[in-house]
């Protein structure tokens, strides 16, 4: 049996806010197998780079949120090696200050992220 107390220290982890630099985003594990992390679209994102994994025959997964600005329209490039999951939404939502959650998990160390998106109700 596990209390309220052990299950709620197992499930706390930090939130990381990602900013965009001429267009690209680096989605940092360092090293974690789980990450969280927040986005606020002020200008299009053409690239999403991942780096420090957790390693070959890990799991490593990651929660995004993703938001629009007062302006909307904000455009996010999904990488090749991201698959959607049956009843996904492609691309994010794109409506002024929009919030989309994209979440995703490698089995290959990154080669695929099989993946779940949906615009916040």
């Amino acid at each position: 049996r596990v209390s309220g107390a052990a299950l709620t220290g197992a499930l706390t982890e930090a939130v990381s806010a990602l900013t965009i630099s001429s267009g690209a985003i680096t989605l940092d594990f360092a090293g974690k197998s789980r990450a969280s992390f927040t986005l606020a679209l002020t200008e299009n994102v053409t690239t999403v780079n991942f780096s420090n994994l957790a390693g070959s025959g890990l799991v490593t997964e990651f929660d995004l949120q993703i938001t629009q600005d007062v302006t909307g329209g904000r455009t996010f490039a999904l990488p090749a090696a991201l698959k959607a999951l049956g009843g996904s939404d492609t691309a994010i939502a794109s409506a002024a200050n929009a919030v989309t959650i994209l979440s995703a998990k490698t089995f290959d160390n990154g080669t695929t992220w099989p993946y779940a998106m949906q615009e916040r109700a």
